[in-house]
């Protein structure tokens, strides 16, 4: 007997039957093909009860790694009872062959998200070790600039002292008519210094004879004891 009911169905064109979009979204992680299902209907049961084969063909991956085609048939009372159970099965066998693809993607999920957690995880460590140097280091620059204050501060009192006592050195001079305290160009005499004693004069040498070698004896009387 003559089929008297065709039907149609390809996933990929924005439907929304159960299933629909979760098989599309597989099929297409996978890079299969969108999968297809086809319906005839037919009378060949004894009372003449009208009946739905239904048929989902879910096409492997073309390019390498490929994988087998998906083909499988059944019987349904209608066509919308039988697309949502074509849905639902091919959803299942679909998994069900890739289960160690799948596995095998979820592990690497697994390690790139490891790596990243972990690459992170090092990241975040670091800008807390940068954090900790920058507050040290601001810690530093602030004793510094501390210290410099400190120590400016001291300067400033001490050129005050400085003044101070320069100052009464220079009062007591002028109280005691001029005499340098300080010892501001002093030095030592010469022989400009020494006059000549203008009570001796040459003839009071004369009667002293000189030796062959020029020099005066000059007698000296010294008491010896006995």
């Amino acid at each position: 007997m003559e089929p008297t009911n065709v039907k149609f169905y390809q996933l990929g064109n924005g439907g929304d039957l159960i299933f629909e979009r979760d098989l599309d979204g597989l099929s297409e992680y996978l890079g299969c093909p969108h999968p297809e299902f086809h319906g005839v209907e037919v009378n060949d049961q004894h009372g003449g009860e009208l009946q739905w084969v239904i048929t989902a063909d879910l096409r492997g991956k073309v390019e390498p790694p490929t994988s087998e085609r998906i083909l499988f048939s059944f019987r349904e009372s209608s066509w919308m009872d039988g697309l949502a159970r074509a849905l639902q099965e091919a959803l299942a066998r679909l998994c069900g062959q890739n289960v160690v693809a799948t596995q095998k993607e979820l592990d690497n999920s697994r390690g790139y998200a490891n790596q990243t957690h972990f690459a992170l995880t090092q990241h975040g460590e670091a800008i807390r070790m940068l954090n900790k140097d920058r507050k040290s280091l601001r810690l530093q620059r602030a004793k510094k600039d501390a210290t410099i204050v400190r120590l400016r501060a001291k300067i400033a009192a001490l050129e005050i002292t400085v003044k101070a006592q320069e100052d009464q050195l220079r009062e007591i001079e002028d109280d005691d008519g001029g005499i340098d305290l300080q010892g501001g160009g002093a030095f030592l005499s010469d022989d400009d210094d020494f006059e000549e004693d203008e009570f001796t004069e040459e003839e009071d040498y004369e009667f002293l004879e000189a030796a062959e070698d020029g020099i005066i004896p000059i007698d000296v009387d010294v008491d010896v004891e006995e």
